[in-house]
């Protein structure tokens, strides 16, 4: 999609201006629901009871009218987003965000599609923790949990008191902590992903998985799996009841892979601290992923395609980290904060820095350093919060 748009007539009539204006607010509910490549013009002036040459008088394409809408969402972003201190700056965010919940959820539903989107989120993000003087981490550590609860608390089914989970933000939620990470909580290589034992069904999945990360899974048909494992579709259909399906083994796959290969990178360090298993947990997550790239891909799109794929993996992962911080609490390893918020918060960290060291490429000269780093001065934010800092 084009960043920029065309120049499209400007309706002057009452009649007109209703008319654009119903264009796009079905435009807006369509695209809060689905993925950009989900709708279509014709789904947009059906539903608006208005006819395809309405549409073309005030938009060019169906990009014009998307990238309209998430240009609104930031239009007043600057000017409302604003605080005195961070809890303030970041309650206004929340604020923000659910007054223009629709088009929270547009961008939600399309910041994995489109770069522009993340890069002019991020941007407007990096502006507000430069205010405070943030550095990258301390903006990281802020509000990756802050919009990753606003994307996804309700395809969790989480309701979320948002003063509270700042709070928990603010304040930290290691107890105990150990000053130093132990030196070998870097050293994990994870192991490859085996897809499944039956090897015809195993070709058909891998070379889905290769399909679905390189092109995409709406570009992708089964006659493209077929073809490029060396079958015929029909053969497809005896493992896998239509494409959607394919997925949805895909994501089921990537989940226990990933949970299995973190559970491993935590238990090769021996008993530890929760709070440095997490960095263990953090760093294999991102190493599991660097090697399989596509699956991280395939995950990210599965949440605009359909929310059971995308629930079933996301909740595999708030249920484990559930269960772990419990013993964690217990052990008086972390504060006693609602325990879900603490998993969100864990589940965020994970879920941007994917995109930080994945799909933005931060990761592609193979030196790890910066990521070490970068994980070590997070975790004294993780333990200790930043308020330590004065905020």
């Amino acid at each position: 999609m084009s960043a920029t748009t065309s120049k499209k007539r400007k309706p002057q009539r009452t009649d007109g201006i209703g008319s654009k204006n119903k264009l796009k607010k079905v435009a807006l509910k369509l695209f809060s629901e689905n993925s950009f490549a989900d709708v279509s013009i014709s789904q947009i002036t059906r539903l608006s009871r208005l006819s395809t040459g309405a549409f073309y008088q005030y938009y060019a394409n169906k990009d014009e009218i998307f990238r309209e809408i998430v240009d609104d969402f930031f239009k007043n972003f600057d000017k409302e987003v604003v605080g005195s201190d961070l809890r303030e700056t970041s309650t206004n965010f929340i604020n923000y965000c659910n007054k223009n919940s629709l088009m929270t959820k547009v961008l939600y539903f399309n910041e994995y599609s489109f770069e522009w989107i993340r890069n002019k989120f991020d941007n407007h993000l990096l502006k507000l923790s430069k205010n405070f003087g943030l550095t990258y981490v301390e903006h990281f550590y802020l509000w990756a949990p802050l919009k990753f609860v606003m994307f996804f608390s309700d395809l969790l089914e989480i309701k979320i008191n948002y003063d509270e989970l700042l709070g928990i933000i603010l304040k930290g939620i290691g107890k105990n902590c150990p000053c130093k990470l132990p030196a070998d909580v870097f050293s994990f290589v994870p192991e490859k992903h085996m897809l499944t034992n039956d090897e015809r069904r195993g070709q058909i999945l891998s070379n889905a998985e290769t399909l679905f990360g390189t092109y995409g899974f709406n570009k992708t048909q089964v006659y493209d799996i077929a073809r490029s494992t060396g079958i015929a579709i029909g053969t497809v259909y005896l493992y896998f009841e239509n494409k959607k399906e394919i997925l949805h083994e895909l994501v089921r796959l990537t989940s226990k892979g990933l949970r299995y290969n973190v559970k491993k990178a935590m238990e090769k360090l021996g008993e530890q601290h929760r709070l440095v298993e997490e960095i263990a947990g953090l760093y294999a997550f991102i190493q599991f992923f660097r090697i399989h790239s596509n699956m991280y891909k395939i995950v990210r799109e599965s949440q605009a395609i359909d929310h059971a794929i995308a629930k079933e993996y996301y909740r595999s992962i708030y249920d484990s980290y559930i269960i772990a911080l419990r013993k964690a609490l217990e052990k008086e390893q972390i504060n006693d904060f609602n325990l879900s918020y603490i998993s969100l918060m864990m589940m965020s960290y994970g879920h941007y820095s994917g995109e930080r060291y994945i799909l933005a490429g931060h990761m592609d000269d193979g030196n790890d350093e910066n990521l070490e780093n970068f994980l070590r001065e997070f975790y004294t934010y993780l333990c200790n919060g930043l308020e330590i800092k004065g905020w």
